[in-house]
């Protein structure tokens, strides 16, 4: 093992800072806390038997229901105790900046890789329009954004499960938030309240996913892992989800927001029966969408081959960030990136199929102390 005096003798020393470890553990500590407080204002209707059973194998009592872990086998599933008290020690520092969507943007257009393009970003109620020189004049900034492209997303720089998101439309009838009639001045007024907010072109998704529901952009959760036994990632999970009128304009299916997911075979693209959760958070299986009719069971998701290959081939790049939940759109001429995710919410994954069934993805999950 090579020793400090080893880099002494160049003159030099190895990074052994504990403050950085310790705030690493930190992080875990707070995701830790913030389980239990879940848990604490969670109400499932489990008997206290059942719950104390579900805790005493590191799961809360909600996941205890979503994964049916009184018929299935808890040691295939990833815990949430094991995700809380080590998961943000996987990714490291890499977190902030993978989950910064103005970051996210510069490192995936360094990459070329597909992803919409920045149109603005808004700092302390200022517009900044992308490449332009800065125009203290807002309603004259926000006009030509929306000369050069019509329809747009804004989102906070740094923020999850759909918080904060809002679409943004010139249309011929007029402008259009979230798809509600608005003037040019209101849209000023909000905007010169907002901060750290970045604004994108809004990805039109492929006609297979407008026609299954077109209120929603609906998104393809994929998880890759790094696996560095063998030198290259690989996607260990997907997943796609759709909005309803409940979750409309965005698709998330997060906590019960109101969207369906489907899990996708990897090999060939194939969408899988849909999951919704119920008002009183039970889980129902449905083969077509429960809103607007159209089959979600059995389709066939189109330029999946490139798709998955191509996001593969993105995580590839960032090795030092080993899991990531990438959320993509399927296009009529390829696929796009909207966003990563280095602390990927896994409910929707494991709810379909546990993440230890696959003995590959389990030896990574071992290596990172995640997996029993």
């Amino acid at each position: 093992m090579t020793s400090t005096d080893d880099f002494a003798r160049f003159g030099t020393l190895p990074n052994v800072r504990m403050s950085g470890r310790l705030e690493l553990q930190l992080r875990c500590w707070v995701q830790l806390l913030r389980l239990f407080r879940s848990e604490l204002t969670t109400k499932t209707g489990l008997p206290l038997s059942t719950r104390v059973k579900a805790w005493r194998a590191g799961f809360s009592s909600r996941s205890w229901l979503m994964y049916r872990l009184d018929e299935n086998d808890p040691e295939l599933y990833l815990s949430d105790l094991l995700m809380a008290a080590r998961y943000y020690k996987v990714n490291g520092f890499f977190n902030p900046p993978m989950n910064n969507k103005l970051l996210l943007s510069r490192l995936l257009t360094a990459h070329g890789v597909p992803h919409p393009a920045v149109v603005s970003t808004i700092i302390e109620g200022r517009l900044i329009e992308e490449d332009k020189p800065f125009d203290a004049d807002l309603p004259r900034a926000l006009t030509r954004t929306l000369e050069r492209s019509l329809r747009q997303v804004f989102r906070p720089t740094w923020s999850g499960s759909g918080q904060g998101v809002f679409f943004l439309s010139r249309e011929a009838e007029g402008l259009l938030l979230n798809g509600k009639p608005v003037s040019h001045e209101q849209v000023c007024a909000l905007l010169s309240r907002l901060d750290r907010y970045v604004a994108t072109e809004r990805v039109e998704q492929a006609d297979y996913a407008r026609e299954i529901f077109p209120g929603s952009t609906n998104t393809i959760r994929m998880l890759t892992l790094w696996d560095a036994e063998s030198g290259e990632s690989l996607v260990a999970a997907v997943t796609h989800r759709f909005g309803t009128s409940h979750s409309a304009p965005i698709d998330n299916w997060h906590q019960g927001r109101g969207g369906v997911c489907a899990a996708v075979q990897a090999e060939s693209g194939t969408l899988g029966k849909a999951l919704r959760l119920s008002a009183d958070r039970k889980l129902i299986w449905e083969p077509a969408h429960p809103e607007t009719g159209a089959a979600i069971e059995g389709v066939v998701i189109p330029r999946f081959e490139a798709c998955i290959a191509g996001v593969r081939q993105t995580a590839g790049y960032f090795p030092y960030c080993p899991c990531i939940g990438w959320d993509v759109v399927i296009t009529n001429d390829g696929w796009r990136i909207i966003e990563a995710n280095p602390i990927p919410g896994l409910t929707i994954t494991q709810a379909h199929t546990p993440l230890f069934t696959n003995l590959r993805v389990r030896r990574v999950f071992e290596r990172w102390g995640l997996a029993r």
